[in-house]
């Protein structure tokens, strides 16, 4: 019995030794990968700076504020109708047959939610005419970073809000905001009441908008 105890330990050393050499003992393939890999140069980018402050951003900014102005306008206007109309049906309620009544009640109703209907598709243009101009934006700060990069001997750019710490010395920011206002002063910002946006069945949505 201590015999066969005694060659288990052995056979358990041995296995044990066996797993630390090959963990100790270089692997010539891997080191070669490894060797061929490049040594990281990290830039920082801080994107929702750009995104705040170049030229571009900002007259995106001002036209969405544009149209949501004309839109607030619009529906200040039709609610006040809308509310004159309620207040008028409201007194009629006396005077009408019932049955008039209902079907000018059903008619108000039908408006109402035709209005909230075409307000819902008003914001969902102008949102998606926002995020096409910004999509722009940020395709090329994309484009700048990597020239950025390039130029600075760069192989890794990474978005400032990724990182907790880093060396300021890594932070590109500047020159890409400089280069991204030189090539992209403004951008196109499409008409919310014309464009053609892909609806959530994927179908695109067009159409004049009262």
């Amino acid at each position: 019995m201590k015999t066969i105890e005694k060659k288990y330990t052995f056979l358990t050393v041995l296995t044990v030794t066996a797993v630390m050499i090959s963990l100790l003992v270089p692997n010539s393939t891997a080191n070669a990968q490894a060797e061929n890999l490049p040594v990281p140069v990290i830039g920082v980018v801080d994107t929702d700076l750009i995104l705040q402050e170049s030229l571009a951003a900002k007259g995106v900014r001002l036209e969405r504020d544009k149209y949501a102005n004309q839109y607030q306008t619009q529906v200040k206007d039709t609610e006040e109708q809308l509310r004159s109309e309620d207040q008028e049906l409201s007194q009629q309620r006396g005077v009408l047959a019932p049955e008039v009544f209902q079907q000018r009640a059903q008619a108000f109703q039908q408006k109402l939610a035709d209005f909230q209907t075409q307000l819902q598709d008003k914001q969902g243009r102008l949102d998606f005419a926002f995020q096409q101009a910004m999509q722009e934006i940020g395709n090329t700060i994309m484009v700048v970073s990597s020239e950025i990069a390039k130029e600075r001997g760069i192989n890794a750019v990474m978005a400032r809000s990724q990182l907790m710490i880093f060396d300021p010395s890594m932070d590109i920011t500047k020159p890409v905001l400089d280069k991204l206002n030189e090539r992209l002063g403004t951008v196109v910002f499409q008409n919310p009441e014309t464009l053609q946006r892909q609806g959530a069945d994927g179908a695109a949505a067009s159409g004049n908008l009262q």
